[in-house]
Parts: structure tokens; sequence; C-alpha cells
């Protein structure tokens, strides 16, 4: 792929797509603008919207020279008109001039008062009474940095009151942003971190807070311009409870089942079944009884429980790619693991696994430790005259303990790995030199180029092209809502270039003139470049290709990549989704909803429940087999 090639994709972002329909349903403006026309503001405002489109290089593709000159000098007409008018507000015309406009314009109005710098006749008084009388403007106000800074006190008396103040500011602060869309706000620097808490203290108890708000609190991180005292987050932690209670007395939910049996009389290892929501997985129990060795137990968490997966990734990871539409859109923390449907129900797929497995091991005389202890011994014998040591907890202790035992020796594992990795083999006394603990993105692995991943702009366009839901080409009349991308559609019908729509060929004749995809001469459009499309549903689905995983024609097409400085490789034992994963389950580095297992115990701010102890001490067995596993992996790699 040449350099020049790399970016030809005529490639339609939703802005574009959007911005080109404003200009179409425009283009009769455009054509019948008469100068001595007495515009209102609304008139004016959309000549200004339709500039920031030529500004950018936005124009439809049937205008010629000639009419894009004179588009353009019309609505610059327009705006020298709209800039005149602007700069005479004052205390008399503001509230006038907002009551003029409808909603879907206010924004505009606060950005051209910002950026003309036209509020030097407006007084304290004057924004005081418009924020009085039409509250929700502070959204928009807050929007731009000199309004905010020009009227700091103002704004600030008037966030203290306001009751939808908290909602701005958590919105601010600590909501992800799924689509990087959305506008930075700009708060009164005399608005204190103290005072931000007092806001959020008088949500909390306020009559009706927003529950997906309240959990923006709950997860919230303290950072230099937002902090909580432990007793708000308490606070919010009981209230976002006691919301979550109403919900579920009120029947707003749906359920989601997940189900696991063991049968004596089933001949296939394992079976799956969808029954409406509910997701049920059967295992046989004759075919565990044929088992015939303790490395076999183990592996049936990767073989038949798929923890983790055919390119030896961890299963269980969270991903984007299995977000539905609702999820992604979905109000959540950005200091939050990411948590969906299919992330819920693999969740406690695996639990339940875990534990009938237990169950199941317990009846022949075996139990979950017993068969890692043997697998740590299959290990060795690989990475011999290396000796990976690790105890796990004795029966007799009861779960907490099992827990405080098993956490240190679990963290003393990753340690002897790094080491066998970095030195080439494990040396116990130079471990216990220092009692600094370990980073999960510290440990290497034993094969280079382990992961690739990639953010190139070419990659993520034909992602996007190929494999999203949200692209505009996958969509065909003659085959209707059968299918959800432009990969499925073409890998699964025989599609002519003809059933596209104008909008959707210009993108298509691209691909086709890249080589991505090509045009037979019965003018059927077919995939081109197979591989290289596959790696880039990989990089779709999974996030992330682990490349020893992949046969060597795979491999050769990602080496070309690298080589373009399309992907990145990395070395790493566990891939950055997998890492998440980790920290998700063992501390809150990362994420404020996760179960920290690892610190909760370490600093004594553990329940006092033995039952959550004993989910605590599954959870930290599940981490310890997923761990193994990509040792495993990682060791027996050719």
């Amino acid at each position: 792929m040449s350099e020049n090639k790399r970016h030809r994709i005529k490639f339609y972002s939703k802005e574009d797509m959007a911005g080109r329909h404003q200009l179409s349903k425009a283009e009769g403006l455009l054509t019948n603008f008469n100068a001595g026309s007495d515009f209102g503001l609304i008139d004016l405002i959309e000549f200004y919207n339709i500039k920031l489109y030529f500004d950018n290089n936005l124009f439809l593709t049937n205008w010629d020279e000639s009419q894009k000159a004179s588009y353009k000098e019309n609505v610059e007409v327009a705006y020298t008109r709209l800039k005149e008018r602007i700069l005479k507000i004052s205390d008399e015309t503001l509230e006038l001039e907002l009551t003029t406009l409808d909603y879907n314009y206010y924004e505009d109005y606060w950005s051209l008062l910002n950026n003309l710098n036209s509020l030097k006749k407006v007084s304290d008084s004057a924004l005081s009474a418009v924020l009085e009388k039409l509250p929700r403007q502070i959204r928009y106000i807050l929007k731009e940095k000199k309004v905010v800074d020009k009227y700091d006190k103002t704004i600030k008396g008037f966030l203290i009151t306001y009751s939808d103040s908290a909602e701005i500011l958590l919105s601010s602060i600590e909501e992800k942003d799924n689509f990087g869309r959305k506008e930075k706000n700009h708060f009164p620097k005399s608005l204190s971190i103290t005072e931000k808490e007092t806001i959020i203290n008088s949500y909390l108890d306020s009559a009706d807070p927003n529950l997906n708000y309240v959990r923006l609190i709950e997860n919230s991180r303290d950072t230099n311009e937002f902090k909580l005292s432990p007793k708000t987050r308490l606070k919010a932690k009981k209230k976002s409870q006691e919301l979550n209670d109403k919900v579920l007395q009120n029947g707003y939910t749906w359920n989601a089942g997940v189900g696991v049996s063991l049968s004596k009389d089933q001949k296939e290892p394992f079976k799956f079944k969808t029954e409406g929501t509910t997701f049920e997985a059967s295992y046989s129990e004759s075919f565990l009884d044929l088992l015939p060795s303790d490395l076999d137990l183990f592996l049936v968490f990767k073989y038949i429980f798929f923890y983790t997966d055919d390119k030896n990734l961890i299963a269980l990871v969270s991903r984007q790619s299995e977000l539905d539409v609702f999820e992604r859109t979905f109000m959540k923390s950005k200091n939050e693991y990411e948590i969906g449907f299919s992330f819920f129900r693999k969740e406690n797929l695996s639990n339940l696994q875990l534990y009938i497995y237990k169950d199941y091991l317990k009846r022949k005389g075996k139990s979950l430790e017993s068969i890692i202890h043997s697998f740590i011994g299959f290990l060795n014998e690989r990475i011999s005259p290396n000796k990976i040591v690790f105890r796990l907890p004795s029966n007799e202790l009861s779960y907490l303990e099992k827990i405080r035992t098993l956490t240190p020796d679990f963290e003393f594992l990753l340690k002897q790995y790094k080491l066998l990795v970095d030195e080439k083999s494990i040396d116990l006394e130079l471990i216990q030199i220092s009692s600094a603990p370990i980073r999960i993105s510290e440990i290497y692995s034993n094969k280079p180029k382990k992961y690739i991943y990639s953010d190139d702009n070419l990659i993520l366009q034909l992602k996007y092209l190929f494999f999203s839901d949200q692209s505009h080409l996958y969509y065909v009349k003659h085959f209707e809502n059968k299918y959800h991308s432009l990969f499925d559609l073409i890998t699964n019908e025989n599609v002519k270039f003809e059933y596209f729509e104008n909008y959707q060929r210009e993108t298509i004749q691209s691909l086709i003139n890249d080589g991505y995809l090509k045009l037979s001469n019965e003018g059927y459009v077919t995939l081109n470049k197979d591989i290289l499309i596959y790696l880039i549903g990989e990089l779709h689905h999974k996030e992330v290709l682990s490349y020893w995983s992949y046969p060597l024609p795979c491999r050769a097409v990602i080496e070309e990549l690298i080589e373009q400085k399309l992907v990145i490789a990395e070395n790493t034992l566990l891939s950055r989704q997998e890492r998440n994963y980790f920290n998700f389950y063992l501390n809150k580095k990362e994420f404020t909803n996760g179960y920290d297992l690892r610190n909760k115990y370490l600093h004594g701010t553990n329940t006092f429940y033995e039952k959550e102890h004993e989910f605590d001490y599954h959870r930290l067995l599940k981490i310890i087999i997923l761990t193994l596993l990509k040792l495993h992996d990682d060791i027996t790699t050719e």
C-alpha cells in the first residue's frame, strides 16, 4: 500500500453526512439570496452555520466552482450583518434577543457573543436577570470561556443555588464521552472544590435525584478539580442502592438469566441454548469423567468453559464491539469499567462454571486448588531447571484468611514470571530484595510482537466501513435489515454495485479503487484483500491481534502493516484489554467500580460478611486460573 493511497478512501463521518443534508436543505436559501432582504436573527444564524461548513471545505458535490464562489460571497454578506447585530447587544437587548430564538440556536448565539467579544455593554446584573428568567441558558454559557471568566462571581452564585448544577458538573467532569463529541464546560475559577461538594450533597438530598447521576457520583474519582469526602461517597452509595431498589420494585427492568448444569446423559462435551434473554450452558459429566489427568481437568477452563478464545486471548473481558447501540450511548462514568449485557452474561457464566466445577471436583475427591497446583507442576516441567513457587491456602482456613494468604502469593507468582522473562531465571533471593508492588503492565512476554494494536486513521476508517453497525454502507434495500455490517453483507450475498444508493456508491468506488473491494465483470462487489480485511475485522471485534496465534500468511500481512506503521506491536504478557480486566478485579487504580480484591483486603476495607469473602475468594481463583492460562500460552507458543 503506497503512502499516496493510504487516505484516498472517500469516507464520510456522520457529521459529514449531516452537514451535506443541511446544505441540501439550504441550497434554495443560497440560490435565492437577496442582500437587501430584512433578515431576522434566526436567518442570520442559519447563514452563519452554512459559513462554518464552507470554512471547513464542505460543499455539495454537484456544485461547480462558480456556484461555490457565489454562495460563499452570499454567506459573507450575511455574516457581516450578523456581526453588526451581535456587537450592539446591551442590557436592554440581551433578554429580548434570546426570547426571539428557538432552543437549537442558543449554542450558536452564545458562541458568537463569546468569539466576537460583544458583552462589553452587558452588566452582571443583566446576566443575573437573564439566568433568573431563563435558567437553562447556563448550559450554553458554560461552554464559552470568555463569558464565564467575565461573569465569574455571578455565574458561581447562580450555580450554587441552581437545581441542575450537580448534573451539569457531573456530565462535564465525570461522564464518559463515548463518541468524542462532548464539548468542554468552563466553570468559574472562584467555584471551590468545597462548594462543588456542597452542590453534590444538595443534589443527593433533593426530592428526586436521577439514578444515573447518583451512579456517576458513586464512581467518581478525586482530582484537582473535583473531590468528595468519604461521607459524601457513602451517602451516594446508599442513595444509589435506594433508587435501584425502587426501580426493581416498580418493574422497570427486564430479566436476563444465565444457567449452567452438568448432565450425566449428555454425550456432547458442552451444549449452549438461548431462550429469550436466558442463556443456558450444559456440560457432560461423563465426558469430564474420561479426562485422564489433572492437566486435562485444568484445561477444561480453556477448551470447554472458554475462559480464553481461539487466539489465546481472555474471552471474559469487556469489548466495545459487544456493546449494543443503547449501551454505547448510556450514561456512565469515565472512571468505570464498561459493563454491558454481554459482559454481564460472560461474568455470570464464568462464575457459575467455576462453582459447578468445584462441586464436580469435590465429588471426585479433588479441588480447584489441587488441579491448579498440578498445573503449576506442569508449567515447571516446561521451564526447568527454573521453578515457580506458588502456595495455595489450606481448606482449614476461613475464606477471609485464604484471601489474605493468596493475594500476596499471587503477586509473588507474577514477580517470578517477570524475573524469568527479564533475566531468564528465577532467583527467589533477588525477588526478596524489593517489597515494591508489581505493575501488571511491567510483566513482559516471552515472545516479541505479542500483541498488535492500531489507532491509525486508515485502519479506523476500514474498521468502521466494513464492520461497524453505524456505517452508512451496510443497508441495501435489496436485502433490507438482514445484515448489520458491510463485511457480512458482501460475504453472504451476491451484491451488485447498482444495489447501493448514490450516497453509498462514492465510498464503495473508493474502496474498489484502493483495492479493498473488487468489481466483477457482472457488476458484483466482492472482497479483494481478504486477509487484510479479516485482520481488520479481528481488530474490530477483539481490539487486538495476538500475533503468534495467527497462521503464517496472516503474520506476513501483519508484518507489512507494522512496516507501514499502520499498527504497533507490544510484548506484554497480558493485552491492554486483559490488563484492564485484571485491574477491574484487583484494584481501583484504573476503575472505581472494580472488586478491589487486592487492596481492600490489604488495607482492611473489606466487608465483614463471610458470604462475600467466599465470592471474592473464587473471583481471585478465577484471576489465578486466567493468569496460568496466559503463562501456558506464553511458555508453549512456538
